[in-house]
């Protein structure tokens, strides 16, 4: 059955674990993954050149395109989450030149996603975060490269040549830079390791690891293959997801803000948003008064409130169609400097350094959204 890749809810798994596979999904197919599959060479295991070369590179690339778009447009999220990470994994068997710690991570993220509990919090993909900065961090303070600050050093200049360390290591005594970023991402990557076994600091793993990707590919410029695609979805499983509708209080008397409503609940398909108008009396569940209402829309959620621009990017967040549209904008920069520039937009939307321009921007709007859209509508209140 066709399902609306944008509709999360009334599946077989939770709301945020569909999101993380349906972003996952959408990069395979718009990065056009299947072509690196190849034929078995150098297998983990003998039993791959036991078996047809073509026959099995066409028949894992048909997979991953089938699971990829099941994934997407039908309500069979488990089936397809598990017939495409075992495809990913099997190649990684099959083939030590397709190989890679990025592929074996996103395979084991939509197995560990098929086996997730539709109620509970998806333990397992939470514990394979865990066991991935784990793993990283121990590896680089066991690596004497890393100790010594030489393996980025030679990293940032060599290979990448990147000029902020460039300029910055010619600054500082030698390999001092080198240390200081080394050592940084060590204890970053144990810290998050540690964060993610506690629930209450899940908030805390979803803004450092985000920043901590993000920040590696505006250093670099590189997704590294799925691995920044993997890493950022993960962190869906980390989300708290609303049981409850988000109530929308809004100026019913004002065709601008109809207007606005009516496009977000055409993108709102769960859907997460519970419309009132400040006509209602809704405010006084909020201790609100009116005049405060008029001057600007409010959202509220359990133990939180918003108002203004806080509130608009709050429902933004929530609506699936902002993560995959930044995901399908990465996907298809055609180069490093155009991925820079969209992971840098999203982190400064996310963060509060924009809440000056934002709530300038849409103080003005709220001022003039008479003028923007003359005329007046009439919100009845609900009935009882």
């Amino acid at each position: 059955m066709i399902a609306n890749p944008l509709k999360l809810s009334e599946l077989s798994l939770p709301p945020q674990v569909v999101l993380l596979c349906r972003l996952l999904a959408l990069t395979l197919l718009l990065t056009n993954h299947q072509s690196q599959i190849q034929t078995p060479f150098l297998p983990f295991l003998d039993i791959f050149d036991s078996l047809p070369p073509a026959i099995f590179q066409y028949t894992l690339k048909i997979a991953l395109v089938i699971g990829a778009l099941g994934l997407l447009f039908t309500r069979k999220t488990r089936t397809f989450a598990t017939l495409t990470g075992i495809t990913i994994l099997l190649a990684v068997l099959s083939s030590r030149a397709y190989y890679g710690n990025n592929k074996t991570f996103a395979g084991l993220l939509l197995l560990l996603s098929a086996l997730s509990s539709q109620t509970g919090p998806p333990r397992l993909i939470q514990w394979q975060l865990a066991l991935v900065y784990f793993g990283a961090g121990l590896n680089k303070i066991l690596d004497p490269d890393w100790q010594s600050g030489q393996f980025f050093h030679h990293w940032a200049t060599d290979r990448l040549g990147n000029p902020v360390y460039i300029w910055l290591s010619a600054q500082l005594p030698p390999l001092v830079a080198g240390k200081l970023f080394c050592w940084t991402t060590i204890a970053a990557e144990l810290a998050i390791a540690v964060l993610t076994l506690i629930p209450r600091f899940h908030p805390a793993v979803i803004w450092s690891s985000g920043l901590f990707q993000s920040s590696l590919l505006l250093f670099t410029g590189d997704p590294f293959n799925l691995f920044f695609y993997s890493m950022q979805a993960s962190l869906f499983a980390f989300a708290r997801w609303p049981k409850k509708q988000i109530t929308v209080i809004w100026d019913g008397s004002c065709g601008f803000c109809r207007v606005t409503k009516e496009l977000l609940q055409k993108l709102d398909f769960d859907p997460l948003f519970h419309w009132r108008p400040l006509q209602s009396g809704i405010g006084d569940q909020y201790g609100l008064t009116k005049e405060q209402l008029r001057q600007a829309l409010y959202a509220a959620g359990p133990g939180w409130l918003l108002r203004g621009y806080s509130a608009i990017r709050r429902m933004v967040i929530h609506l699936p169609l902002f993560a995959m549209t930044i995901t399908a904008a990465i996907a298809l920069s055609p180069g490093p400097q155009t991925r820079r520039a969209i992971v840098a937009l999203v982190i400064l939307y996310l963060l509060p350094i924009s809440n000056p321009i934002g709530n300038l921007i849409y103080g003005w709007i709220a001022r003039h959204r008479h003028e923007l859209l003359p005329g007046e509508t009439c919100e009845l209140p609900e009935k009882p």
